[in-house]
């Protein structure tokens, strides 16, 4: 998928970790290595994941022989790993640096078929997103000709690489040659922005979480190298959006907001930094060669300034869902159109700007979960639950004779979500509707009495 990439940047740089630059021909090269015991035919591999080069020179080797890697982080639980590996029958699971563990294996693999990526980025969620050779390569080179990159970026990286942004950020730069720098200090740490100095960063990247902090921190530092900064992985607060616009507005810089879902491989639409300041709640336009649908219940399209449910159409879309071994072997059933669940309208103006879901995932800090999937986990565990909220706050209300904090501490464990994401009060149950409904201000109220 991206071989010839690798051919044609041999000797330019391609990814720095602390003090090693390894060229695209060399780090292909390291990546051959360290998966040379892998079956030679076609097969199904964990990588499990760190911000390394040997991670990313691994990966693109395993494309670039034709194994379809499935992409879990390294510090993912164990039980979560090994769930993953039987539902899917994986041939071997990669940590590289260390001997492949090799499997029973044996799942057939569709032609097409290229990645798989959890749909949240780092969850342990058996449902997986299956991705196309074709579907990967366009959504990278959308996102390069989108935010006009070349040869001469240098993004500095601290995104799991699991995670479909991180991902992106790579994929997008390998796309035009440029050099990748890999980060494993966060935005907290004082090194972080040791890293984007020393690496002469020309760009990072962060979801609401980091912008947050980097409100408070950026501006003290040197970085005359750095000149874009994109947010993605969640709705980041307009007055976050018009202050960084502002911000990059005059120092010389561009803040790009960015919306997309793992599903549609990952980037949908761009919000152009030049209308930013006075458009800071839109998600913007649609990608080259990315088409969005609003449309009604009736599925007609909607019209302008009305909230209709997304639908994109592009080459990035997934090739369907995957939730056992079998489906891994079926073709594209979605052609190219996915039903994104989110609701937004068309303004004036032209962009486009998000109103609400018509499914039920929330985004915690980045990491997208379904409220409806939380609450079938929990009841598993004999937890009768009722789960809502907002972005970065997934609320969950259990029976007043439940321990939030187990429970909350399961929903850790389960979804491998950040605590400070999520708040587990006992309460009483809301009544619900004739229709068996809950209405907004029934859950709030009963969230209420429940603190």
């Amino acid at each position: 998928m991206f071989g010839d990439l690798f051919d044609r940047f041999g000797d330019r740089p391609c990814v720095r970790d602390g003090d090693r630059t390894l060229s695209y021909a060399e780090t292909l090269a390291l990546g051959r290595s360290l998966i040379a015991d892998l079956p030679a035919t076609r097969a199904l591999v964990i990588l499990r994941c760190t911000l390394s080069a040997e991670c990313v020179a691994a990966y693109i080797a395993l494309l670039d022989a034709g194994h379809v890697p499935l992409l879990l982080e390294a510090n993912l639980a164990a039980p979560l790993v090994e769930q993953l590996a039987e539902r899917y029958s994986v041939d071997a699971i990669v940590i590289p640096g260390e001997p492949a563990e090799r499997r029973p294996g044996g799942t057939a693999l569709h032609p097409n078929l290229a990645l798989l990526l959890t749909t949240s980025g780092s969850t342990g969620s058996p449902k997986l997103v299956r991705l196309s050779h074709r579907g990967v390569r366009a959504n990278a080179e959308a996102i390069a000709r989108s935010l006009d990159l070349n040869a001469d970026e240098r993004p500095l990286l601290h995104l799991p690489m699991s995670y479909s942004y991180g991902l992106s950020v790579i994929q997008s730069h390998l796309v035009v040659g440029a050099c990748i720098g890999l980060t494993r200090r966060t935005v907290m740490e004082p090194g972080y922005f040791d890293d984007l100095v020393g690496y002469r960063a020309t760009s990072i990247a962060g979801v609401p979480f980091h912008y947050t902090a980097l409100r408070r921190l950026l501006a003290r530092v040197e970085a005359p190298h750095l000149t874009t900064l994109t947010q993605a992985g969640g709705r980041l607060d307009p007055r976050l959006v018009t202050f960084f616009a502002d911000w990059a507005a005059s120092t010389g810089r561009r803040f790009v907001v960015m919306y997309g879902q793992t599903e549609a491989g990952p980037r949908i639409a761009l919000l152009p930094p030049d209308r930013a300041a006075a458009a800071p709640e839109a998600i913007g336009l649609p990608l080259p060669g990315v088409a969005v649908h609003l449309v009604g219940d009736d599925g007609a399209s909607v019209a302008d300034g009305v909230a209709g449910e997304m639908v994109v159409e592009s080459a990035g879309v997934m090739m369907g869902y995957a939730h056992a071994a079998e489906d891994l072997a079926t073709g594209d059933v979605l052609g190219g159109r996915l039903a994104t669940g989110d609701l937004a309208m068309r303004g004036a103006d032209g962009l486009l700007r998000i109103v609400g879901r018509a499914s039920r995932i929330i985004k915690v800090y980045g990491l997208r979960v379904n409220a409806d999937e939380v609450e079938t986990r929990l009841a598993a565990l004999g937890h009768h639950a009722m789960c809502f909220g907002s972005d970065d706050a997934l609320r969950v209300l259990i029976e007043a004779t439940g321990d939030a904090a187990a429970v909350r501490q399961q929903i850790v464990e389960l979804f491998s979500l950040p605590p400070r994401g999520i708040e587990v009060r006992s309460g009483t149950s809301p009544e619900r509707t004739a229709s068996g409904k809950l209405s907004a201000d029934a859950l709030d109220a009963a969230w209420a009495a429940a603190g």
